[in-house]
């Protein structure tokens, strides 16, 4: 079995496309909801990343994603980095096995981080500080959801383009 190499300008651009998600997300998208619903496009990075080339950038793509969490103070220190790397790492190795690299497989992967993205945060700190009710969360959860795979290809085209453009060196 040959050895992937990983390419340190293609991530670069992804952490810095990360990076502007991130500004996007906490000024423009932050402020802007649609019925009560917010745009969360983080999440869709490293779906992306892991699907279109495997699980070394997905958890990379993953563990700046988790930090820039933690930047914005949402939640408990430690658990985004771990969590969308561990996302990061599985969906990359079933975009290997399963899923192609195409945008409807990015979307199935954005819908399934973002429900247990959800129920993570819902068991973590709605419930034991809260005790928010679940069908409530639940509702928000789906329509954070469908909301964000509405806007994926935000996402989607600019890191297709990356993967493609150093796909071919």
């Amino acid at each position: 079995m040959q050895r992937e190499r990983l390419s340190i300008p293609k991530i670069v651009l992804y952490i810095l496309l990360v990076l502007i998600i991130y500004v996007l997300q906490t000024t423009l998208f932050g402020a802007w909801s649609i019925r009560g619903y917010h745009v969360d496009l983080l999440p869709a990075l490293v779906a992306a990343a892991a699907l279109l080339d495997g699980p070394a950038e997905g958890v990379i793509v993953g563990i700046a994603v988790g930090l820039f969490y933690d930047l914005g103070f949402i939640g408990i220190d430690g658990l985004y980095p771990l969590f969308f790397m561990l996302f990061g790492l599985v969906a990359g190795a079933m975009s290997r096995l399963t899923l192609s690299g195409s945008y409807i497989s990015m979307l199935l992967m954005t819908a399934v981080e973002m429900v247990v993205l959800g129920l993570v945060r819902y068991f973590a700190y709605l419930l034991p500080q809260a005790g928010a009710s679940f069908l409530l969360v639940l509702q928000q959860i789906v329509g954070g959801t469908l909301l964000t795979c509405l806007f994926c290809f935000i996402i989607y085209l600019p890191m297709r383009r990356i993967s493609r453009i150093f796909s071919d060196r």
